[in-house]
């Protein structure tokens, strides 16, 4: 089936296969599996990552991570206009269905990737990021100080932790590292406060929508 997605740039239209669980359909954590169930909420994220970056220079070198199947190139090109984009993901089945033109798809793992390209713009668009799993997970932890070490001039982090901070079990994680109360008020300050302490990166912007958060940073 056909589906469009309004975007700023204009209407995207991607040839969906049928979700569900039968032989030869898509499964849930497919990107087009979301794209089939929830278009309007994916009209909503990729519109958040491009008001995010709407304010960047034009000709940025790219560097994506977890780039799936292209929908935040497919999305924003026209708005930042970059030199090069360069988008690294694990799955075959991503780079089989990719519908973006312009980046170079490298498959492989991110956290196995020996050599990142030098980039102006990285792009951390994790579909399961929270500010937790950022220093709880060893690799999440060693691949954003690879990052860090790389010095991009803007840098880009989606967080879906923002939609779960309301329920009471998540509290203590955030007391224990933060001594606070995490709220969705504070949700930001504290983000920011981690990644100026561990990585030496401020945030700079932020919009909310389509399921998470997301900040773009530049170097303290």
């Amino acid at each position: 089936m056909k589906v469009t997605l309004n975007l700023p740039n204009g209407p995207l239209t991607l040839e969906v296969p049928d979700a569900g669980a039968g032989k030869g359909t898509i499964k849930g954590g497919h990107p087009l599996y979301y794209v089939a169930k929830q278009p309007r909420a994916t009209e909503n994220y990729l519109t958040q990552i491009n008001s995010l970056l709407e304010d960047l220079p034009k000709g940025l070198d790219v560097f994506e991570l977890c780039g799936g199947i292209g929908l935040v190139p497919a999305a924003v090109w026209d708005t930042i206009m970059p030199s090069s984009w360069t988008s690294v993901d694990i799955d075959p089945d991503c780079r089989k269905n990719y519908i973006a033109h312009g980046p170079h798809f490298v498959l492989g793992d991110m956290y196995e990737v020996r050599n990142f390209p030098k980039a102006d713009l990285v792009i951390c668009d994790f579909p399961n990021n929270t500010l937790p799993k950022m220093w709880r997970e060893p690799k999440r932890a060693e691949l954003f100080r690879k990052i860090a070490t790389m010095k991009p001039r803007w840098w880009e982090v989606t967080d879906v932790g923002y939609y779960w901070i309301h329920l009471a079990n998540h509290w203590p994680i955030y007391q224990e590292k933060f001594g606070v109360q995490v709220t969705r008020q504070n949700y930001a300050n504290l983000f920011d406060c981690f990644m100026r302490d561990n990585y030496g990166y401020k945030v700079t912007k932020m919009t909310v929508g389509g399921g998470a958060q997301y900040f773009l940073m530049e170097a303290v």
